[in-house]
């Protein structure tokens, strides 16, 4: 009894001490509870958010609000990733916070309002970070007066966040940390020489900055040598590598990738024995690799893939990695390192991460490889490697997650039974020689989700339960094989399945119903044959090329529901119909290739609604009648390609108006008349115009000379039309990308059968095969860039304008079967680059220049010419000019004495009065 009375007096004690010490505690400041109050307000906090609970009196209890003991003045805020999103601007109110010692607001979303300048009133402010918040505008020089700031963090990747100069930092000489990653700093051009000013800085992040080009070697003195962390990567400095890195002795974590450095490494760069993070990849980095790095023995990531460092790796591993016994990642790939993997691998047992591919190593792969019993991401690809790999190079690989061995002639060797210690998710044996059958072991791979055995020489038909064995595969691509037999119906139930590419094989049969979660599909290039099917993969779907097979019936209208799709090649199969009507507005489709099949009828008013259209291909089909004024709307085309058709009608006006994008515009071969439109030559980056074989008229326009692209050539066109972002089409298929930069080459070399020599870019006009008149317009020799002109088959008439002679970079000149009189230009000698010359069966005359290209064209250049003379033709020019002087002398003698006799008889007729008088 006495003891519960006792035990409650005590309680009652307690009670009493802790109400005391609250009484002695200050309460919350009303006006500064009244700043936070009308910050809130700008919250759009829903019920039950974050800031719900600022409620009642007492500021100093509320969540992310700390409060002096003394005083009750508010000195740290923060409510950091609550996540919250701000309308407005921030209530300058808060000014009233003056004792705030941690400010945090970062993680939320302040819709781009500008940093507000009242906080640089903040003196007593140590900890500011406003990082990740969505800030805009730019920083406010005022925070420089933060003379007690240590930690600053305004990184901002989503928001344009600016910083005109560095000034303000110099001042904040007490700052430890330091990110102002992501915001756009190019007007900083003192960004260096303020952060040397702070002699306590330990972190320093600048990364993706957009800092301008500085020489990183301008320091005559290093004053941050207290430096942890330092992050500059992604920045274009075009400067050679800093020697003072190597005096930074406290580094622990060197970050300055992607910065355009050049040079070598500094010879000294063994004194960061604190270095665990070294990450130098996409630079200009050259030379070899200085052996004062094995003093880093704490590294555990070294990354410089993408430079140009060379030397024997042998030699480099024995004398780097011997300390390095917690190196994780390893990453050398796209150098120019030599040598083999013998007798080094034992060196870097910890790592994890093994990348070396793209360089220049060789011999045989060494099954030490197969010790790394902590490899999980191995990567040998793009070297020069020999032999077969086997079991004894993986026995030990049991955490091995990601093999690629793309590009190398290695012989993969396994007994059929082989199951392997790991479980891939992702394995690339591109090129590699593991055929000839379907390697029997991936059976056991029930994780993995990617698999890539492009030309790896497997020639038979594909196992069963390679359809099923997986619920994971998201990618398969057994492209460039001989792989034959048809896809089964069991293809559907593939429910991951996202990219399946089997192009260039040996398929036959109709395609099945394919999984709905299919986003890229390639069977180009086999025997497929019969109509697509109900379901053809994803609606999501962006890529699909069934090109080169033996494919029927008719377009289907469902893949204008696919509106997320950007490339669809059906060309080169029996596809009959007319072209689908129901394109979409919303859809995404940059490239559309119909080209080589039997589809008739008119182009579809709704391909207008196409307006991402980069590239329309509908040549040699059976289309008919005229070009639908809604492609006027697609004026991103690139490509047009409607040739070996039958349309008909005018060549519209609105081409030159409104497809001011096209680099090759081929209307050849189909039924067009009237005029050559004057507003061609608005199409300012036409590299190929081709409108022969139709029945054209009128003279050749002589505004063709104003075409821009043509005029400057191959040397300055990718500076000029640099902006036009839509010229390459990358999109994620077999082995990488799809390219379409050579369809322009492609498109001209079969027209040419191989006349024309690529090197890079090609400007070609063919108007021949019509019935033009007039003469060849002197403005065509303004087309200084000009690589072929054909104006052959056609009513031209007068001479060869000397301008021609101005085409320095021709290569093809077809003027044959026309009217055209006079002599060959003398400047024809100029034209170094020509290949191809064709002036047959004109009225030229005179004798024809003989020397450079010109000495190297046979008789049938000049045919159907009757009074052209000399080499290579047999007529002598001596003899033609003596048979014309005969003919001019025989001429003149006879045309005298028929006048002097005329004259003669008028005498006498005169004189005959007088005499008889």
């Amino acid at each position: 009894m006495i003891q519960g009375i006792m035990l409650a007096a005590l309680l009652v004690l307690c009670q009493l001490i802790t109400n005391a010490g609250k009484i002695t505690d200050a309460a919350c400041i009303s006006s500064e509870r009244d700043a936070l109050l009308a910050f809130k307000a700008g919250f759009a906090d829903p019920a039950g958010g974050a800031l719900h609970f600022w409620q009642g009196q007492d500021c100093c209890a509320w969540s992310g609000v700390s409060c002096s003991k003394k005083i009750g003045s508010v000195v740290s805020l923060d409510i950091g990733h609550y996540d919250l999103t701000f309308r407005g601007e921030i209530n300058s109110s808060l000014a009233v916070l003056t004792r705030l010692v941690y400010l945090n607001l970062s993680g939320n979303d302040f819709g781009g309002v500008a940093i507000p300048d009242f906080i640089g009133s903040f003196e007593k402010l140590r900890y500011l970070d406003l990082s990740h918040a969505g800030f805009g505008g730019t920083v406010p020089p005022r925070l420089g007066n933060l003379s007690m700031l240590s930690h600053l963090d305004l990184s901002s990747p989503s928001h344009t966040v600016t910083v005109k100069s560095f000034d303000w930092v110099s001042r904040l000489t007490s700052l430890v940390y330091l990110d102002l990653s992501w915001l756009y700093l190019a007007a900083s051009s003192d960004w260096l020489q303020a952060t040397n000013t702070l002699p306590l800085l330990k972190v320093l992040c600048l990364n993706h900055a957009f800092l301008p080009a500085t020489d990183l070697n301008a320091l005559s003195h290093t004053n941050f040598t207290a430096i942890r962390v330092l992050d500059l990567k992604s920045n274009n400095f075009s400067s050679r590598m800093p020697d003072w890195i190597s005096k930074l002795s406290s580094l622990a974590y060197l970050d300055l990738s992607s910065c355009e450095l050049s040079g070598s490494l500094p010879r000294n760069l063994g004194n960061l024995t604190s270095l665990s993070f070294f990450q130098l990849r996409a630079n200009n980095l050259e030379g070899e690799i200085p052996g004062s790095m094995s003093r880093l023995c704490n590294l555990r990531h070294i990354d410089l893939s993408g430079n140009h460092f060379s030397g024997d790796i042998t030699r480099l591993a024995n004398t780097l990695f011997p300390c390095m016994n917690q190196l994780k990642i390893l990453d050398l790939a796209l150098n120019n390192l030599t040598g083999s993997l013998s007798g080094w691998v034992r060196h870097i047992a910890s790592v994890s991460t093994l990348d070396l591919s793209e360089n220049s190593l060789s011999g045989r792969v060494s099954d030490d490889i197969g010790k790394l019993s902590n490899l999980t991401y191995l990567d040998l690809s793009a070297n020069s490697f020999q032999g077969t790999l086997s079991e004894l190079h993986f026995a030990n690989l049991s955490k091995l997650d990601m093999l690629i061995l793309e590009s190398i002639s290695v012989k993969i060797v396994t007994e059929a039974d082989w199951v392997p210690p790991f479980q891939l998710r992702v394995l690339v044996l591109y090129g590699c020689q593991v055929g000839p059958h379907f390697p029997a072991w991936l059976k056991s791979q029930t994780k993995i989700e990617m698999i890539e055995l492009s030309r790896a020489q497997i020639k038979s038909k594909l196992p069963n339960w390679l359809w099923n064995f997986s619920s994971t595969i998201s990618a398969l691509d057994v492209s460039g094989n001989m792989i034959n037999g048809e896809l089964p119906k069991s293809l559907k139930h593939m429910k991951a399945l996202e990219l399946l590419d089997m192009s260039s094989n040996q398929l036959e049969g109709c395609i099945p119903d394919l999984p709905s979660s299919v986003k890229v599909l390639d069977l180009s290039s086999n025997h497929l044959y019969g109509p697509l099917p109900q379901s053809l993969g994803a609606k999501e779907m962006y890529y699909l090329s069934l090109k080169d097979n033996f494919l029927s019936g008719s377009i289907p209208t469902y893949l204008c529901e696919m509106v997320w799709m950007e490339q669809v090649l059906l060309s080169l199969n029996n596809f009959s119909g007319v072209l689908p009507n129901c394109w979409r507005k919303d859809s995404a489709l940059r490239v559309i290739d119909f080209s080589n099949n039997n589809i008739h009828g008119e182009i579809s008013s709704t391909m207008g609604c196409l307006t991402s259209l980069g590239s329309l291909l509908l040549h040699r089909n059976k289309l008919s009648g005229p070009l639908p004024t809604s492609l006027k709307l697609c004026n991103r085309l690139i490509f047009l390609d409607l040739s070996e058709n039958n349309l008909s009608g005018t060549i519209p006006t609105w081409i030159g108006d409104s497809l001011q994008s096209l680099i090759l515009l081929s209307l050849r071969s189909n039924n067009f008349s009237g005029k050559i439109p004057e507003l061609l030559s608005q199409l300012h980056a036409l590299q190929i115009l081709d409108i022969a074989d139709n029945n054209l008229s009128g003279p050749v326009p002589k505004s063709l000379g104003n075409l821009a692209a043509m005029q400057l050539g191959r040397h300055m066109i990718q500076q000029q039309f640099s902006t036009i972002s839509d010229i390459h089409f990358m999109v994620y298929g077999a082995g990488g990308a799809v390219l379409y930069r050579l369809y322009a080459y492609l498109y001209l070399n079969s027209l040419l059968a191989g006349k024309l020599q690529y090197n890079g870019t090609v400007f070609y006009i063919d108007l021949s095969g019509n019935q033009l008149a007039g003469e060849i317009p002197i403005e065509i020799g303004f087309l200084s860039g000009l690589t072929g002109l054909n104006l052959s088959g056609n009513h031209i008439r007068g001479s060869i304008p000397e301008e021609l002679g101005n085409l320095r970079s021709l290569e093809v000149l077809d003027l044959s079967r026309n009217d055209l009189s006079g002599p060959i230009p003398q400047c024809f000698l100029s034209l170094s680059g020509l290949s191809h010359l064709n002036l047959s069966y004109n009225d030229l005359s005179g004798a024809i220049p003989f020397g450079n290209e010109l000495a190297t064209f046979a008789e049938s250049t000049y045919f159907g010419n009757a009074n052209l003379c000399g080499p290579p033709l047999s007529r002598s020019c001596l003899y033609h000019k003596r048979k014309h002087q005969l003919n001019f002398d025989t001429g003149t003698y006879l045309s005298a004495l028929l006048g002097f006799a005329f004259g003669f008889c008028i005498m006498f007729v005169i004189l005959i009065p007088y005499m008889v008088a």
